[in-house]
């Protein structure tokens, strides 16, 4: 399960407020301030805790629990709760939206609802940043005014000072450092045979704690003569989709509880953990003397021959991804690679019916289908393998939706465009310019100025400035979201651009089968596509 955010208000403000409280009603003299929290795994979505029936978002729950008695003992009113979960801290590629959004609120001290604020609560600072970029962001939004407050661990944590910039500092250095520890830790569990860890894999048991069994350790009676079966079926040369649908047939689920695919079978049997290897970053992990593959301590129920046979079988039916000898991650440095080819790939749902009478809804991706006549054929079709039921020309599909999204462009283009929001830090912009303003009307005297005064000054011009960023921060993503929906740029928009902007204004379209009355050779006929819109 990816990772997830949001933001919401307090919801008894909300009730207050349809109540006809006011604002300031509700706030009864108390700070108004918002609630962070942030966990970089969900342990619901990890197979041995999902045994055990953890609700999802438990761990972040419990943080806002906890940062509502907090508030309460420091008169705090929650206005806002921000979070991330199920994202690191520690990775600068990946976005936190709700820490984002967070900054941004803090930073001009009102939400986009337009409710003041100058308060942040998080259980700990750990849970807000950990790289020196993000509390500079922090600082700086929370500073911006005197009235500011920061509260973790059920106390004022002082941002001014300087012991919290080289906390900050230290902070980055460690989350490397850890980083790296991590890295020798698996390499090093590697070497010695241990197991790989992670999710549960179809074939062997879950980690047992009372007996102190690891995770994919020991094969699973009922799963092992399965996989085995799957074996040696590819090796006589039976296709990755047809074992898959003889799985779905027989109701045997993978090991997350869903339906096979044939790219789900290909990959479970051509990881090298099927005869007992193991590789990290696309390299077998071999002795450092010997040079010859680790076998590991785990059940294998391949030999290194079969599993050989394998990889080399997926070679020769041409994947377009290739056999990838990895733990599930990219080289350092690397980032992981998409592989759309089609434009509307993915945004296609199947709308034929099942044998079973349940609507399919799986979805539909392009594929190459050359014809003498139209080498540069090519169609979406269902990706279902017990369905298969539905198909229609990428070049129809794409001619007219085209014309669908770009006109759902334009219209968003001028909405937006028309009512451009007032960026919310003006007011306090305004105010710190005539704080200024009138401090450098008393340096402007002749009379000598204090080195209180000239402080002041300085410090008064370093939050303008942030807050002058922040602006044109702000400017900057609403040209860019004008930009993505401005329908006069499509030509020169690159595919990933055009799904991106895509993205902005469709959820999904259904396409329905033919009716049973009309030819596959039929003119292609636009109704039979339901198209949802972004809402």
């Amino acid at each position: 399960m990816p990772g997830w955010s949001r933001s919401f208000l307090n919801p008894s403000l909300t009730s207050a407020l349809e109540a006809g409280q006011t604002f300031e009603e509700w706030l009864s003299g108390r700070i108004p301030g918002v609630d962070y929290a942030r966990i970089s795994a969900d342990q619901s979505t990890r197979s041995a805790v999902q045994a055990k029936g953890r609700e999802a978002g438990t761990g972040i729950r419990h943080q806002h629990e906890e940062n509502i008695e907090t508030a309460a003992a420091f008169g705090v009113a929650i206005v806002k709760f921000y979070e991330d979960n199920g994202l690191t801290a520690v990775q600068p590629a990946v976005v936190r939206p709700a820490f984002a959004e967070m900054v941004d609120a803090l930073h001009c001290r009102r939400t986009t609802e337009g409710f003041p604020i100058q308060a942040l609560i998080a259980t700990e600072h750990e849970r807000v940043w950990r790289l020196t970029s993000d509390f500079a962001g922090v600082h700086q939004a929370v500073t911006v005014t005197e009235e500011g407050l920061f509260i973790e661990r059920q106390a004022v944590f002082d941002l001014r000072s300087k012991h919290s910039a080289d906390d900050a500092v230290a902070s980055d250095g460690e989350v490397w450092r850890t980083k790296e520890r991590i890295e020798r830790h698996i390499r090093r569990r590697a070497l010695d045979g241990g197991t790989p860890g992670g999710r549960r894999r179809f074939g062997w048991l879950p980690p047992d704690p009372r007996s102190g069994l690891k995770i994919n350790m020991r094969k699973d009676p009922e799963e092992w003569p399965v996989l085995r079966e799957m074996i040696e079926s590819a090796l006589r040369g039976t296709s990755w989709n047809d074992i898959a649908r003889g799985l779905n047939t027989r109701d045997i689920p993978t090991a997350s509880e869903k339906r096979w695919s044939g790219a789900t079978v290909r990959q479970a049997l051509t990881n090298p953990v099927m005869c007992g290897y193991r590789a990290i970053h696309g390299e077998l992990v071999r002795d450092p003397t010997t040079r010859s593959p680790v076998v590991g301590q785990w059940d294998a129920p391949a030999t290194v021959e079969e599993w050989q046979a394998l990889v080399e079988l997926s070679r020769q039916r041409g994947s377009k991804r290739g056999t990838r000898l990895t733990n599930g991650s990219p080289p350092p440095g690397r980032e992981p690679q998409t592989f759309r080819t089609y434009l509307f790939s993915g945004y296609l749902r199947c709308g034929a019916v099942r044998k079973d009478g349940a609507p399919c809804n799986s979805k539909m991706g392009g594929c190459a289908r050359p014809t003498e006549k139209n080498p540069d054929n090519a169609v979406y079709v269902c990706t279902a393998l017990d369905c298969a039921g539905t198909a229609r020309s990428v070049r129809d599909v794409d001619r007219h939706l085209e014309e669908v999204v770009l006109s759902m462009l334009d219209e968003r283009h001028i909405a937006i465009g028309s009512e451009q929001p007032e960026w919310a830090g003006t007011e306090l912009m305004q105010f710190l310019v005539r704080r200024r303003d009138s401090l450098e009307g008393q340096l402007g005297t002749g009379v000598p100025a204090d080195d209180d005064l000239l402080r002041k000054t300085s410090d008064l011009e370093a939050r303008i400035s942030g807050l002058e960023t922040a602006r044109e921060k702000h400017h900057r993503n609403l040209q860019d979201a004008l930009g993505g929906r401005d329908s006069s740029r499509w030509p020169m928009m690159s595919l990933e651009q055009r799904r991106t902007a895509i993205s902005t204004v469709l959820q999904s379209v259904v396409v329905l089968p033919f009716p049973p009355s009309r030819s596959r050779r039929a003119p292609f006929d636009p109704a039979l596509l339901q198209i949802t819109p972004v809402v």
